[in-house]
């Protein structure tokens, strides 16, 4: 007679992780590569409706390269450094770039982004018929299609290419951990290569492959009918001699190398050098990863997490699994600590945010556990039960979300995108969002731990995919609405106008730093040169764009107006495109409300130049207009208006003065000599008063001075800016 033992007992017996007998049934694939197909429609149409980059200037940067690399094999930028080393994503969307037209381009740039970001549905399959039906991993892959992070596939971000990269690596690692072939060895290293390509972050996978590894080992350990002994485990760590050598032999290598070049070993970080030359607060470290680790438990719902964690205590444990088991849930463990681990710490020091960005490719990884924790049956044992439902939902009370939940989330956050929109409201604040967000943490703990197992098999997977789309639902709508608005900020009914008129393959030169605002007009130069592929050099006339992109030097004389561009073009400069508040010596070809494009004259300047001013017409404290040459040459009349007719708020009463007179230059800064006319008037909300005033021959020039402002921020608008009055001018004669 048998002898009853205690695995017989357990919700967890050896016969629920036998080898999965392959169906012959083709009903489901099929299935899912009909999903896969609606997928892929659905997706690129939804792409397709995110109107203009946005990510600034990463999607810039991208798509720079690409055009580059399809026009010339190259990586260049405005003719300067590469920036990044990361090169794979502009090679993939390079040949979207063929086409002449930019809106073409972009279009396919991102119907390759959603071919990429779909098919890792692919390796999540395929992973997961190792361990379980073909249900089970069809639902695996679904989620994964519901994912709200694929709504980057309309953005162009080296996160579409990752994902896939990254999971089909980890699905490579799982296999190796399984049996490590020198075949699937290779393939390890491959993807850890051409993910690296992708983006340098997938370094962590190297790491990644040697906890895996090791967890492997205990799990093998621990299972029944595993090694057992020391010299078993020094067996099997031999047969990954040629993985470990290869590491070695590459890792040394490129030290020998930049030890002979002089160079620094970070340079295989490119922009992400600084990560390694910075002191880290630990404290502050683990702060930031518990809230990515709480960030990325409430992304998907708590309930896979939960999963996982059952699934690897009963393997410590040393309840029966299987090899592809063990391997998947050593390399899930190890995937999602040391990613999040990695995140979090780079976040505790750079982002200041929760960058679910870097850490999304991870979540199919979890689905994989969430389905295999369904098909063996929902085990749930009490005490392990218990700590896998509450830690998770526990994590969420650790969340800062009135420190977490800002504009920041739309690029960086998706799962807290949904929060942040109910924090918008002005009927609900952080508080109720807090108590809704841990409601819904803890409902899904007690779902998981007390559902009737018949019930919890439909319903649990049912909640985990409702919120995957309700959260796809809230990013989607976020990012097409901030998309529309940063496309309005060039004022264009046709993003390509200036290739619409003077043809693409002329080049016209940007002036940028005129105004007040620099990231505002460097937000309209970045939307401009994207769209446009005539503009060419940029030049700029005050600081430099917030951005490390390369960019000439536009001297400008301010008692003449004259512009000299340095370094000089080796041919003389026809086109030039310019904020539609200054004027250029030249023929006006073309002008939208932001920007102006002119056929120049030669030597170049300024004909008139208004500063102070941001694009929407208000100045601060000061502004001032010159008029460096008329057509007459002859005194005139300037028409002026000030006014605060667009702010109905609260009236800060503010004192103008208008002076008018003669240009001088005094200490190399234009100001006025002979002054010929002056004006003073009190501005208040809702008011607005024309001045005429009598200016003298040019060059002449213009000073307003407002001695008071006022903030709209203080009335809880998202305008922060300091202003003062909005000046309208215009020369009558």
């Amino acid at each position: 007679m048998a002898t009853e033992t205690p695995l017989d007992k357990s919700e967890f017996p050896a016969s629920r992780f036998e080898t999965v007998t392959r169906e012959r049934s083709l009903a489901v694939p099929l299935l899912l590569l009909g999903g896969v197909l609606v997928a892929l429609i659905a997706r690129f149409a939804l792409a397709t409706r995110i109107e203009t980059p946005w990510i600034m200037i990463d999607e810039l940067l991208y798509s720079e390269l690409a055009k580059s690399f399809a026009d010339s094999g190259d990586f260049v930028i405005r003719d300067g450094p590469r920036l990044v080393n990361s090169v794979g994503y502009p090679a993939l969307i390079a040949p979207a770039w063929l086409a002449q037209s930019v809106e073409t381009s972009y279009e396919l740039a991102r119907a390759i982004n959603v071919l990429m970001m779909v098919l890792a549905a692919v390796p999540v399959y395929l992973w997961g018929r190792r361990m379980m039906s073909p249900a089970y991993a069809a639902l695996a892959s679904a989620l994964v299609l519901l994912m709200p992070s694929l709504i980057y596939t309309g953005m162009l971000m080296t996160e579409n290419a990752f994902f896939t990269a990254f999971v089909a690596t980890s699905y490579a690692m799982a296999l190796t951990l399984e049996r490590p072939t020198l075949l699937r060895q290779a393939l390890v290293l491959i993807g850890v290569a051409v993910t690296c390509l992708v983006r340098v972050q997938a370094l962590v996978l190297v790491p990644i492959y040697a906890a895996a590894l090791a967890l492997k080992l205990i799990l093998d350990l621990r299972s029944p009918g595993g090694p057992k002994g020391l010299r078993q485990v020094v067996d099997e760590l031999r047969r990954y001699l040629p993985s470990a050598v290869v590491l070695v032999v590459v890792g040394g290598g490129y030290i020998a190398m930049k030890l002979l070049q002089g160079a620094p070993l970070e340079d295989v970080l490119s922009g992400y050098g600084g990560v390694v030359k910075v002191e880290y607060d630990v404290s502050s470290a683990i702060e930031w990863t518990i809230d990515h680790f709480a960030e990325l438990t409430f992304s998907v719902a708590v309930i896979p997490v939960s999963a996982l964690i059952v699934l690897l205590g009963l393997g410590l444990r040393g309840w029966a699994t299987g090899p592809a088991e063990r391997a998947l849930l050593a390399v899930a463990t190890s995937a999602i600590v040391l990613t999040v681990v990695e995140v979090g710490v780079f976040a505790s020091r750079f982002a200041l945010r929760v960058e679910e960005r870097n850490m999304f490719s991870v979540v199919p990884l979890l689905f994989l556990a969430f389905s295999l924790w369904l098909a063996r049956g929902l085990p749930r044992p009490l005490v392990l039960t218990a700590v896998a439902a509450l830690a998770p939902a526990a994590l969420l009370l650790t969340l800062p979300l009135g420190r977490l939940l800002n504009i920041g989330v739309l690029s960086d956050t998706f799962g807290f995108i949904p929060l942040y929109r109910l924090v918008l409201r002005p009927d609900i604040g952080v508080d109720t969002v807090r108590l809704l967000m841990l409601g819904g943490g803890i409902a899904a703990a007690l779902a998981f731990a007390l559902l009737p197992r018949k019930l919890a098999r439909v319903a649990l997977p049912s909640v985990v995919a409702l919120v995957l789309v309700l959260a796809s639902v809230a990013v989607f709508d976020s990012i097409r609405d901030h998309s529309r608005a940063t496309l309005a900020l060039t004022g264009a009914k046709d993003p390509s106008w200036i290739d619409e008129e003077i043809g693409s393959g002329s080049q016209a030169a940007f002036l940028y730093g005129a105004g007040v605002d620099p990231f505002g007009e460097a937000q309209i130069l970045w939307q401009t040169e994207f769209w446009n592929r005539s503009v060419g050099n940029v030049y700029r006339l005050g600081p430099p764009e917030p951005a490390p992109l390369s960019a000439g030097v536009a001297g400008l004389d301010r008692a003449t107006g004259h512009i000299a561009l340095e370094p000089a073009p080796s041919n003389p400069i026809r086109y030039v495109v310019v904020p539609s508040s200054a004027q250029l010596g030249g023929e006006l070809l073309a002008k939208t409300r932001r920007l102006a494009l002119y056929r120049v004259e030669q030597p170049m300047r300024f004909t008139t130049l208004l500063e102070g001013v941001y694009a929407d017409g208000w100045m601060i404290n000061d502004a001032a207009f010159t008029q460096y040459v008329t057509s007459t040459g002859r005194p005139g009349r300037l028409r002026v208006r000030v006014s605060r007719e667009s702010w109905g708020g609260p009236s800060v009463p503010g004192q103008v003065t208008l002076r008018v007179g003669s240009l001088v230059s005094r200490g190399g800064q234009p100001a006025i000599g002979n002054v010929t006319s002056t004006k003073r008037w009190t501005v208040r909300s809702r008011m607005g008063r024309t001045f005429l005033l009598e200016t003298p021959k040019p060059p002449f020039r213009l000073e307003v001075h407002n001695g008071s402002t006022f903030s709209p921020g203080d009335t809880g608008s998202p305008d922060t800016r300091q202003l003062g009055a909005q000046l309208e001018l215009e020369l009558v004669s």
